[in-house]
C-alpha cells in the first residue's frame, strides 16, 4: 500500500524536498505540481510560497535535462517575486544549457548586483564573457539584452534571509572549482588584451584599461603583469584597496615583480592616509 501523501501544501513541499535529495526527481517535482495545484484550489495569495515550488520544480527540469519547462518554471518564480536568487541561477543554467549565452549572462550579472559573492554566478560570468567574445566578437557587450537593475529592497530581502540559505547558495560550486589550465589561444587571446588594456592606458582612459584587463585575466590568470598593469590603473582612480588586491596576486604569481611591490606600497600609503 503506497503512503499516503501530505495534505498541506507545507507538507508536499517538504515530501518534495526529500524526494529530490534521494535523487527521485521526477517524484519530487509531482509532489511540487500537488502543492500548487493545492495552493490554486485554495483560492489564497501566498505569491512566496507559489514562488518556491516554482523554483523547486525547476530544479528538478533542470536535472533532468528539460531546460525549457525549467526556464518556464523559474520566469513564474520571478513574476510572483522578483529578483530572486534561485529561479535567476537555475534560469541562467539552463539557458546556457541551450547556448542561449547573452539570456545566461544577463541572469548571471542579475545575480551579481544582489550578491557579488557568489561562486556559480561568477563562474557563469567568466564562461559566458569567453563565449560570448568567441560567438559575437569584440563588440559583445553591444549586442546584449538589457539588464535589469536591481532594486534595494531586493538587496535586502536577500541579506535579510538566514545565513545557512545563502551559504548553500553561495557556495554550491565551489566544492567543484578547479584551476582552468589555459590553452595556447587563451594565452594569446589574454596577450592581445593586456596589449590593448596598455594602449589604453597611455591614452589616459584608465576605466576602459581596466574592462580590458578583467577580460584578458578571464582567458588567463597566468600573467603577474596584467594584475600590477591593472592595480596601477585602480590607483589613478583612487581605488587603493582593490589595488592592494591586484598587486598580492601579481605577487603570488612573480615575487620579483617590482612595480607591484611599489604599487601595493603606494596604496598601503594611502589607505594609511584615511584612517588619519
Amino acid at each position: 500500500m503506497a503512503p499516503k501523501l501530505p495534505d498541506s501544501v507545507e507538507g508536499l513541499r517538504a515530501a518534495g524536498n526529500q524526494s529530490f535529495r534521494n535523487g527521485q526527481y521526477a517524484e519530487a517535482s509531482a509532489l511540487y505540481c500537488r502543492a500548487l495545484r493545492l495552493l490554486q484550489v485554495r483560492g489564497s495569495s501566498d505569491p512566496e510560497e507559489e514562488s518556491v515550488l516554482y523554483s523547486n520544480r525547476a530544479a528538478c527540469h533542470l536535472k533532468d535535462g528539460n531546460c525549457t519547462d525549467c526556464i518556464k518554471d523559474c520566469t513564474s518564480a520571478l513574476a510572483l517575486v522578483p529578483f530572486s536568487m534561485k529561479p535567476l541561477l537555475r534560469r541562467a543554467s539552463a539557458y546556457e544549457a541551450l547556448e542561449k549565452y547573452p539570456l545566461a549572462y544577463v541572469d548571471y550579472k542579475t545575480v551579481l548586483q544582489i550578491d557579488n559573492s557568489v561562486a556559480s554566478a561568477l563562474e557563469g560570468i567568466n564562461r559566458m564573457t569567453r563565449a560570448l567574445m568567441d560567438s559575437l566578437g569584440p563588440e559583445w557587450r553591444l549586442k546584449l539584452p538589457s539588464i535589469p537593475v536591481v532594486p534595494v529592497s531586493a538587496q535586502k530581502r536577500w541579506n535579510s534571509l538566514p545565513s545557512e540559505n545563502k551559504e548553500s547558495t553561495k557556495n554550491k560550486s565551489k566544492e567543484t572549482t578547479k584551476s582552468r589550465v589555459p590553452s595556447a589561444g587563451d594565452v594569446e587571446r589574454a596577450r592581445v588584451l593586456k596589449e590593448e588594456g596598455n594602449e589604453l592606458v597611455k591614452k589616459g582612459n584608465h576605466k576602459k584599461a581596466i574592462e580590458k584587463y578583467n577580460e584578458s585575466l578571464l582567458f588567463s590568470n597566468l600573467e603577474s603583469t596584467t594584475y600590477s598593469n591593472r592595480a596601477l590603473c585602480h590607483l589613478v582612480l583612487n581605488q587603493d584597496k582593490e589595488a592592494v588586491k591586484d598587486c598580492t596576486e601579481a605577487l603570488k604569481l612573480d615575487g620579483k615583480n617590482v612595480k607591484a611591490l611599489y604599487r601595493r606600497a603606494q596604496a598601503y600609503k594611502s589607505l594609511k592616509a584615511l584612517l588619519w
